[in-house]
């Protein structure tokens, strides 16, 4: 059935319509003076209750549409949540968890800055707008596993950008996030590189900054990492001059120590050509120079001793020119042989940093002086126990020691002896060793000699290491 409200709209009308049993009652009208008001003064006050009510039905309105349109347009956030109104006394702890050295502490507190970050209060606002509150999250992506840092990897062209900056916070984060994303893999220093990375950071190096320069020589560092470093480039872009200046004025050891750090990639290079070029411009007496004020400062001098290492285990020109530096030598020495080196913590200081392969190298120069230096340094350090004994590179070392046996200085063969008797005493393939690189002719050379001394430590060594030798030696005597 059909019903057609049209024709009884007054009928509906009427329905809803109340009458009063008196009639209502008017307003009274506005008098002369205020009629006239109106008409030049404005005021925001209603001048009735009809126009108060008006208004507020309007500003009703006005907020329902906002609120909807809001509810439209705004960013939409994956985890709400209600904070209480004390939140803004929170975010100092979070900007100190976030630069936290606990791993934990960082988590929670990135944990909190996705929930902070939906509705911030103007302490956070400002922390990500005028602080480094981007750059920390970058950095850390940067720092991740390999996944995040290929997610990282597309914020590599902005990274490099901000390297130019004159904002040191900024520039700083960025080297961080580029030094991290470097340290992965050689594909990801390939893509720095051919993104243009090196000049910018380079010249990161000439600010006085000393919190940004040992970050740009993070960077550095981990794109000179080997193979195919593309040292060309660097050099192309002046890194030497940089790096000697360093050296040259610097006396902070955390500026020289990462400074080392970019020179220890540098000198690994198995070409040799740059390390040679560094040291025609003066790079081991600076490295010399640095050596005994960072001796004592642990960490810092692993870097520097590295570069040394590098230096003495390439060709024999760049040894002899580590080597012709006056304090090199005796200050290696002095720390070996002080008596802090008796202590095993020292001890194990000095073979992590490095100071057992240049030592091998020097003790089986050329030059029997400084050999005998760098020997008398070695057997002090084997003297201490049979476990540092056992970690000498003997290979390598036996053939240079069998030499000092062999000469006609009776200091030498007295050091050659006392190496030969550690050896066979307690590394247990030492016997075997002096065996196949011809080690018990040379204990026979020394029952020959003229010192008493030194042929009764021979001869001894050979009945009690090599009796049937011994034996058949006496009977070629009693048939001679």
């Amino acid at each position: 059935m059909n019903i057609d409200f049209t024709n009884n709209k007054d009928k509906f009308e009427n329905a809803f319509t109340f009458e009063s049993s008196s009639p209502p009652k008017q307003p009274p009208p506005p008098s002369p003076t205020a009629v006239h008001k109106s008409k030049y003064k404005r005021n925001s006050l209603p001048r009735n209750t009809e126009e108060a009510r008006q208004r507020r039905i309007e500003l009703d309105a006005q907020v329902r549409k906002r609120q909807r349109e809001q509810l439209i347009s705004a960013k939409r956030f994956k985890h709400h949540e209600n904070y209480r109104d004390d939140d803004d006394a929170d975010i100092e702890k979070l900007k100190s968890g976030l630069s936290n050295v606990n791993r934990d502490t960082r988590l929670s507190s990135l944990q909190d800055l996705s929930k902070f970050l939906v509705d911030p209060p103007d302490t956070l606002k400002q922390f990500v707008i005028e602080g480094n509150c981007i750059e920390i999250l970058i950095v850390y992506i940067a720092a991740g596993p390999k996944e995040f840092v290929n997610k990282a990897l597309t914020a590599v062209p902005y990274l490099i950008s901000f390297l130019e900056r004159e904002n040191i916070s900024l520039q700083d984060q960025a080297a961080w996030a580029i030094g991290n994303i470097a340290i992965e893999s050689p594909e990801y220093r390939d893509l720095l590189r051919k993104n243009g990375v090196l000049i910018p950071l380079i010249n990161l190096l000439d600010y006085k900054d000393v919190n940004l320069v040992q970050t740009a020589c993070f960077a550095l560092s981990n794109l000179a990492r080997t193979p195919n470093a593309g040292l060309d480039e660097f050099f192309a872009g002046g890194i030497d001059k940089h790096l000697l200046r360093h050296l040259k004025t610097d006396e902070s050891f955390e500026v020289v120590s990462e400074v080392a750090w970019v020179l220890t990639y540098i000198t690994s290079d198995k070409d040799n050509k740059y390390t040679t070029q560094l040291l025609e411009e003066g790079l081991a007496s600076l490295l010399v120079k640095h050596m005994r004020p960072l001796l004592g400062h642990g960490p810092l001098a692993l870097p520097l001793i590295r570069t040394l290492g590098n230096i003495a285990s390439g060709p024999d020109e760049n040894t002899d020119i580590l080597i012709q530096q006056s304090d090199f030598l005796p200050t290696m020495i002095e720390f070996i042989q002080s008596d802090c080196s008796r202590r095993p913590d020292v001890l194990d200081k000095v073979f992590n940093t490095g100071f057992i392969p240049i030592l091998s190298i020097i003790a089986t120069h050329s030059n029997f002086d400084i050999r005998k230096e760098a020997a008398y340094g070695l057997i002090n350090i084997a003297s201490h126990g049979a476990e540092f004994m056992r970690s000498l590179p003997h290979q390598e070392l036996l053939p240079g020691f069998l030499e000092y046996i062999r000469s006609q200085d009776f200091d030498l063969i007295r050091l050659g002896l006392g190496y030969i008797e550690m050896l066979l005493t307690q590394v247990q393939n030492g016997k075997q060793l002096m065996e196949s690189m011809q080690g018990i002719d040379a204990l026979e050379s020394v029952t020959l000699i003229e010192d008493q001394l030194l042929r009764n430590s021979a001869s001894r060594l050979m009945d009690q290491y090599f009796e049937e030798i011994s034996n058949e030696m006496q009977q070629i005597e009693e048939i001679i």
